[in-house]
């Protein structure tokens, strides 16, 4: 069985995710235009506004896939919730 089987869907969709967050607003050539206006705004500057909210939308829909990934992870070894109050005291003291 090679490594890449064993990588979770939860990587690669966060991975993808994550690099059409980073990727899609760097090739300037799709939005170096100013039609079609918007609210009065040129294409250039609401595109790229876009891109903020949707790039906040991605890297949080990808955090939660890999939280929920850690969590199962965290689980299937029998190492609790990494999110409860006394996790980090209950490691330490082992």
């Amino acid at each position: 069985m090679s490594r890449l089987s064993a990588v979770r869907p939860a990587y690669w969709i966060s991975g993808v995710l994550l690099v059409v967050a980073v990727v899609v607003p760097l090739l300037v050539p799709t939005y170096a235009k100013a039609d079609p206006h918007l609210w009065g705004f040129p294409f250039f500057y609401w595109y790229q506004l876009m891109w903020v909210f949707l790039s906040a939308i991605l890297v949080s829909i990808s955090y939660r896939l890999l939280r929920a990934e850690e969590r199962r992870r965290r689980a299937a070894q029998g190492l609790g919730d990494p999110d409860a109050p006394d996790a980090d005291t209950e490691e330490a003291g082992r």
